[in-house]
């Protein structure tokens, strides 16, 4: 199992990895793979250091698309944001009360989910109160709240 959770986290090291080029390159590709794997590894490590048990629903693989959709929209509302000098605001995000595997899993993929955009960066998760605080500076596109409450 450890295995396949390795190469999983190495696959979405080097996906990362991919999505920050402005061109993919057979030598970024071999970059990407040969970081990927340590990075694999040290996820792993540090999930089992935590002593972290997470269970992913299938549906949440359906969140990068208004995530992106999200990301390209406030990319172009921020120079505007930042021309006014808006400093954002703090928002609280009640999560569903899970048992703990998936609501850790939720926790995780919710914070990846809203921390993908320009907009918004996650300042603390309650796992006792199933609550996020959320900076927002921006809100444009999809409501990703309401898609990480699913």
């Amino acid at each position: 199992m450890s295995l396949v959770e390795i190469m999983a986290w190495a696959a979405v090291s080097f996906g990362i990895w991919l999505a920050t080029l402005s061109s993919v390159t057979v030598p970024e590709m071999c970059f990407a793979a040969a970081a990927g794997l340590p990075c694999g590894v040290l996820a792993w490590a540090g999930r089992r250091a935590l002593g972290a048990s997470w269970r992913f629903r299938p549906s949440w693989a359906l969140w990068p698309a208004p995530v992106a959709v999200t990301a390209v929209m406030e990319l172009a509302g921020l120079v505007r944001t930042a021309a006014r000098s808006d400093t954002g605001r703090l928002k609280t995000i009640e999560l569903p009360e899970e048992d703990r595997p998936l609501s850790a899993g939720r926790e995780a993929a919710a914070t990846l989910a809203l921390c993908s955009t320009p907009g918004a960066q996650v300042a603390h998760v309650d796992p006792e109160e199933h609550t996020m605080i959320v900076h927002e500076l921006l809100s444009l596109g999809p409501d990703l709240d309401s898609m990480v409450r699913r």
